[in-house]
């Protein structure tokens, strides 16, 4: 075995039905006093939620409203500025990928001030780089109600007014208590849930190939897609699976903290904001195609999934194990209404070369196991998109 390094933020992970209704205990475990919930308007209107914060004292608890798709930038300012305000001194994300990557947002914001982009990541000359916070942050504490995974990792995006998603990465603000209750996504819309798995799946597939993977990020993300691709599959079917959608989604967070992501992401994170898709929907669109660009080049990996996944009618033949599985993703896709095609988003053909130049500067690149040294590379890729 090569020698390897694989660290893991502080986390406390409790899995349990009705577990979110005990949130003011939980945080009371954890000395937190007076915590600002960060969450969407239509999240607030919950009648879970509701239930919820009802249980606080009055004026112990704050709500921040203003999660939206790509979690906006000055929100995360706003938000600050509201934690401030009420004295916060720990910030509880309710709701999706959005609700997770806003908190962080805010919870930087609170300690570094309101210029924050300073802190993002980028690409540079094949190179990960950034300048990197170390400001004592509040804890954050997430209650997720799909399957993105965000809450897990310490990576996380906000879309500046441009449309342009910007990337940060801080241990600090990985969540401290991760709250996975199954009766949070038992009324989760398919369509939204799927979307959500497919952005789960898509962690697992780029761990898989990753060049930052280890031993321990392989373990969690084939047992996460192997749990991911039941779950799903038992969902679309009218069932629930949500022990394995919920268990499936935190292994494929767990794997991309050390393993990171790859050319799959790099083009989501970019791609979303300019075609006006949610992050699960450009998942679901786009993950069939990365998969095809790089997994022939990955055939071991290729191997492992496909065995993973119970593929052994193509054992042997990399070509029909990759078509097998981006058919089966794209059958995912169809049974849950998600989209499938670029022309049919708000994207236009004719912004293809400003997309492949954004996607270049993303650190996942870095990672990604087929080399891409050109834009025209990342068009190629997309080409079958369209």
């Amino acid at each position: 075995m090569n020698s390897f390094n694989h660290w893991f933020p502080r986390q406390r992970v409790l899995y349990r039905c009705g577990a979110a209704a005990d949130l003011p205990v939980l945080l009371q475990e954890l000395g937190v006093s007076r915590p600002l919930l960060v969450c969407s308007l239509r999240a607030q209107r919950d009648p879970q939620l509701q239930s919820m914060l009802a249980r606080f004292p009055a004026g112990a608890i704050d709500v921040f409203s203003g999660v939206e798709p790509h979690a906006p930038l000055p929100a995360a300012i706003v938000g600050a500025a509201q934690a401030r305000a009420h004295v916060s001194d720990a910030i509880v994300a309710f709701g999706g990928g959005s609700a997770s990557d806003l908190a962080k947002g805010i919870a930087l914001a609170l300690a570094e001030g309101d210029a924050i982009e300073r802190f993002a990541i980028r690409r540079e000359q094949g190179v990960v780089v950034g300048e990197p916070s170390r400001s004592p942050k509040v804890p954050i504490i997430a209650l997720p109600n799909t399957l993105s995974g965000a809450e897990i990792t310490p990576g996380f995006s906000l879309t500046r007014t441009d449309g342009y998603k910007v990337l940060f990465r801080d241990p600090a603000l990985a969540a401290a208590l991760i709250v996975l209750d199954p009766e949070l996504i038992e009324d989760v819309p398919v369509r939204v849930l799927a979307g959500s798995a497919m952005n789960a799946l898509a962690h697992c597939f780029e761990a898989c190939y990753s060049k930052a993977r280890t031993p321990i990020s392989d373990l969690m993300a084939l047992d996460g897609l192997r749990r991911l691709w039941r779950g799903l599959d038992a969902r679309l079917d009218g069932g629930t699976g949500a022990e394995d959608l919920l268990l499936g989604s935190y292994l494929a967070g767990a794997a991309i903290v050390n393993a990171r992501t790859a050319l799959h992401h790099s083009i989501c994170h970019k791609l979303g904001p300019m075609a006006q898709l949610s992050h699960g929907d450009v998942n679901s669109l786009v993950l069939p195609h990365a998969l095809a660009f790089n997994l022939p080049h990955c055939p071991a990996e290729t191997a492992r999934i496909a065995d993973t996944l119970g593929l052994a009618s193509s054992r042997g033949d990399t070509a029909a194990q990759v078509r097998e599985i981006c058919a089966k993703l794209r059958a995912f896709a169809r049974r849950a209404d998600l989209p499938q095609q670029l022309r049919d988003t708000a994207f236009r053909r004719e912004q293809m070369p400003e997309l492949a130049a954004r996607v270049m500067a993303e650190p996942g690149l870095t990672f990604n196991p087929r080399p891409i040294d050109a834009p025209e590379v990342i068009e190629q890729a997309l080409a079958a998109a369209w």
